[in-house]
């Protein structure tokens, strides 16, 4: 028995309908994506990733929590924000003292400008930024 035309109709529709509601989802999540991220001026954090600049703080923690592991002798990162929740300023601390001390400063349209890296020595190491965010010829070629 074949089907007549209107029994096939529903399935494009459907299979439209499905993939509307694929791409808004994934619109929706790209919005959320971007969205900036709210943040405390200070906080603090059990570690970090990337090798990339602004780092990118993980594992978020209290100040109690914080302090704990600096009693036992353990790292711990301390993220200071700006008002428009980025980055400002990266302090790593290892067994009481300042590991690394990153500090960002950023273009007017929000893209990372200079990052200024001081290490547990206190050698200081500055990285520049183009508009666009990428990096300009001329800075070093080390993370640190």
């Amino acid at each position: 028995m074949n089907p007549s035309p209107k029994s096939r109709l529903p399935m494009p529709i459907l299979a439209i309908v499905v993939c509307v509601m694929g791409l808004a989802a994934v619109a929706v999540w790209f919005v959320r994506a971007q969205a900036p991220k709210q943040h405390d001026p200070i906080e603090y954090y059990r570690g970090w990733g990337g090798y990339s600049h602004p780092i990118v703080l993980q594992h978020k923690i209290t100040k109690e929590e914080a302090d704990a592991l600096a009693a036992k002798g353990n790292v711990y990162l301390i993220g200071y924000y700006d008002p428009d929740g980025r980055l400002a300023r990266a302090i790593k601390i290892l067994r009481g003292s300042v590991f690394f001390d990153f500090e960002y400063t950023y273009h007017p349209n929000g893209k990372r400008k200079r990052a200024k890296i001081t290490n547990a020595d206190g050698v200081v190491t500055l990285r520049e930024y183009d508009q666009s965010g990428r990096g300009l010829p001329g800075n070093p070629s080390s993370f640190w």
